[in-house]
């Protein structure tokens, strides 16, 4: 078998398992990539021997994440300068204002949660870092990628999904909503994901004056978003993108 079809397949299979935090199947991995069990099962058994994945429960063979991802994943977030720069900033905004402040990229088509912060007071995180955001278009986050990040300037999905009663559906809404955005610097969220929170995300340069981030501020409903707040984040993401390697040209 080729070997670049190999790895391709492994690091499907690993991502596939990464989103279902309570297991899954042998079957049902083969399902929805498409592989055959045989092949399935030959690299499963190789990530296993590993310890990149485990069976959760012994009977039903479901696989979970191993502690050689879970490895992997912790020298990553040690070694990511994108991490290592947001964590003190983060940190700082989180003490003085609390709720959550959330640090996301890019990797390929999806945004990925990598950092996060909250203080004991704050408890609105649900989600795990590493994980991805399942839309685009009903959250600050997606919308800070959207209206920013090069990668996604054709993006034309069939349909937008109804999240919540207050998501965005309509495809000139969005457009709309994305030339706010881009006139603001950041994106916003009221109720469109979940109808107890709202959020703003800001985007994070790199060297290659490309968005490879976004700072993401997210309250409950009643939270007041203040001039202070805003300006802050701003500064925050600009603090971070310049540490990145990014300088501002003049028609940017």
């Amino acid at each position: 078998m080729n070997d670049n079809k190999s790895v391709d397949r492994i690091l499907r299979i690993l991502e596939l398992i990464s989103k279902n935090p309570n297991g899954i199947t042998l079957s049902q991995i083969s399902r929805e990539l498409g592989i055959p069990k045989s092949t399935a099962f030959d690299f499963l058994q190789a990530l296993y021997k590993a310890d990149a994945v485990y069976y959760k429960d012994e009977v039903s063979k479901r696989y979970v994440i191993g502690s050689k991802i879970y490895a992997i994943g912790q020298a990553y977030q040690k070694n990511s300068s994108l991490i290592t720069i947001c964590k003190p900033i983060v940190k700082n905004l989180g003490n003085k204002y609390g709720n959550l402040l959330i640090v996301t990229k890019r990797v390929d088509n999806n945004i990925v949660y990598v950092h996060k912060y909250e203080n004991d007071e704050s408890k609105i995180a649900t989600f795990e870092i590493g994980g991805s955001i399942s839309f685009l278009h009903s959250n600050s986050i997606g919308k800070c990628y959207l209206a920013f990040d090069k990668y996604f300037q054709n993006y034309k999905p069939n349909e937008l999904e109804l999240v919540t009663p207050y998501t965005i559906v309509h495809k000139e809404e969005l457009e709309g909503n994305l030339d706010v955005a881009r006139q603001k610097g950041y994106a916003e969220d009221f109720k469109e994901e979940d109808v107890n929170y709202k959020s703003l995300s800001f985007p994070i340069y790199n060297f290659e004056s490309r968005c490879c981030g976004a700072l993401t501020y997210k309250a409950p409903i009643d939270f007041d978003f203040s001039e202070e707040l805003i300006n802050d984040l701003v500064k925050a993401s600009k603090i971070i993108s310049t540490k990145l390697g990014y300088k501002k040209s003049g028609g940017k």
